[in-house]
């Protein structure tokens, strides 16, 4: 007996793709979702980050130096777990965090 001569494998990734429809179609959000708390730093640099401002830029325009912008996008970047920066402005964006 083995699984791929008793489950129709068709008919096996319809249903999941039918409920991953219905999911879509309800909006679900997942009921745990995982916390993150940013410092008030690492939130603003992220949000000029999100907007497309490179590192210089955003130390220019919050009167901090290229050091300290780094140093906080790095941390925030470890608090949310991401690999790069792009990926952290992503995930804060879609978590509602900026």
């Amino acid at each position: 007996m083995t699984l791929d001569k008793d489950i129709d494998q068709i008919a096996a990734v319809t249903a999941v793709a039918f409920l991953h429809a219905k999911l879509e179609e309800h909006n679900a959000t997942p009921t745990a979702q995982p916390t993150f708390e940013l410092t008030a730093k690492q939130t603003l640099c992220l949000k000029w980050s999100a907007e497309g401002k490179p590192m210089k830029s955003i130390a220019t325009l919050e009167n901090m130096s290229f050091a300290t912008v780094n140093f906080h996008l790095n941390n925030a970047r470890k608090v949310l777990d991401a690999g790069s920066l792009a990926q952290a402005t992503a995930l804060a964006t879609k978590l509602g965090l900026i």
